[in-house]
């Protein structure tokens, strides 16, 4: 078992990283909706997309989005007090 150090506690890696992972996937997925719906607009062609359209049009435009360095950081940090609340 791989333990990360941290000044204060010892965290199991494992459950570090799917804590990062779990982050990482909901914050990326709140951006590319709130970026898609900011982009559709509320013209004519807007007022009639359905769900299944807002999919595909949030699909499209968002490939290829990704977190910044400084998220990541900023998940990792968050994880880690979220681990020493827990071992406390």
């Amino acid at each position: 078992m791989t333990l990360v150090s941290n000044t204060t506690v010892e965290v199991d890696n494992e459950q570090f990283l799917r804590l990062c992972d779990r982050l990482s996937a909901f914050l990326l997925q709140t951006r590319k909706r709130n970026l898609a719906h900011a982009l559709v607009g509320d013209d004519e062609f807007s007022n009639d997309m359905v769900a299944e359209d807002f999919k595909s049009f949030e699909k499209d435009l968002t490939s290829g989005l990704q977190l910044t360095s400084y998220d990541q950081l900023r998940i990792q940090s968050r994880v880690r007090k979220i681990l020493r609340s827990s071992n406390t």
